[in-house]
């Protein structure tokens, strides 16, 4: 998303297409293209922010606020960011383009869908637990 912090402060949109995925099914990379508005905060559970995070912007679903911050995951990940604050993002999903179809993150169809991704992760986390003690384990054994 190369200028994208430029461009919002510019023009006050930016589209550009998707890249990885982190917001499957919802959004597949190459396919669909996103529209990315300046952040209004607070931003709500279930809005899709755009953050700097280690050198490069990632795009993933707030599924719960806090006082001090947000704690976001991709749809398609079960690892928890806990560490989102407001300095940090640069913008929001206004709406994305799959194809020729506009689906505006307000549609209600689309709030949905955000409502049982974030209540799956519950079940999808719970799911990966065992392969992510597993992972755990390797890394300490490796070390040790």
């Amino acid at each position: 998303m190369k200028g994208l912090e430029e461009t919002l402060k510019e023009k006050g949109i930016y589209i550009t297409t998707t890249k990885g995925d982190s917001m499957n099914p919802m959004l597949v990379e190459g396919r669909d293209k996103v529209v990315i508005v300046p952040p209004k905060f607070p931003l709500k559970k279930y809005d899709v922010p755009v953050y700097r995070k280690l050198g490069h912007y990632t795009m993933h679903r707030i599924v719960k606020v806090k006082k001090n911050g947000y704690i976001i995951c991709g749809d398609n990940r079960t690892a928890l960011e806990k560490d989102v604050r407001e300095s940090d993002i640069v913008g929001v999903l206004e709406g994305f383009y799959q194809g020729d179809k506009y689906v505006s993150a307000a549609d209600k169809e689309y709030l949905k869908y955000a409502e049982k991704t974030v209540k799956s992760l519950k079940w999808k986390r719970a799911k990966n637990f065992p392969r992510r003690v597993i992972r755990k384990l390797k890394r300490i054994i490796k070390g040790g």
